[in-house]
């Protein structure tokens, strides 16, 4: 047996119950984080409130409990639900080409509560998709990585209108 002093056990000891925490705590942990990230995309963090959307035009703003859309559009649209679909809305990735030649056809600028700065988001179409299904990209500004979108979600979340 390996001759050590008391001293050096107890060191031995924490070392242990240090890893076995660990390998019981953290390991588990980041491999579920891993997973959720792979499996969905939130367009906003699922821990995170939204406190106001910015459009061209337009601003969605929290005043209270109620939503509001100012100025008030010639479009009638419910501000509670255009929240909700900001809040809750799924992104599914897409593996896109590198073209700077893109532009964006709208801007949403999101201000969480809690963070200084806003996320941007851009919305471009998707020229890539077969047919005229009307589909489009989205891409956080900074950020490489594309989602498609239907052209209802674009139409509802960036309060565009849709083209036949």
């Amino acid at each position: 047996m390996i001759k050590l002093s008391r001293r050096n056990w107890n060191n031995v000891l924490i070392f242990a119950v240090l890893i076995l925490m660990f390998a019981l705590y953290g390991i588990p942990q980041r491999l579920a984080h891993f997973n959720a990230t792979d499996a969905e995309q939130r367009l906003l963090p699922a821990d995170s409130e939204l406190l106001m959307v910015a459009f061209a035009n337009q601003r969605l703003i929290k005043a209270g409990p109620q939503w509001q859309l100012q100025p008030q559009g010639t479009q009638t649209v419910d501000a509670a639900q255009l929240a909700l679909a900001w809040q809750h809305s799924l992104l599914t990735a897409v593996d896109v080409a590198a073209d700077k030649s893109r532009v964006p056809v709208a801007q949403a600028s999101v201000q969480l509560v809690g963070q200084n700065a806003p996320l941007i988001w851009l919305l471009y179409p998707d020229n890539d998709s077969s047919g005229d299904d009307g589909r489009y990209l989205l891409q956080r500004a900074g950020q490489p990585q594309f989602y498609q979108l239907t052209a209802a979600q674009a139409a509802q979340l960036f309060l565009i209108e849709r083209t036949k």
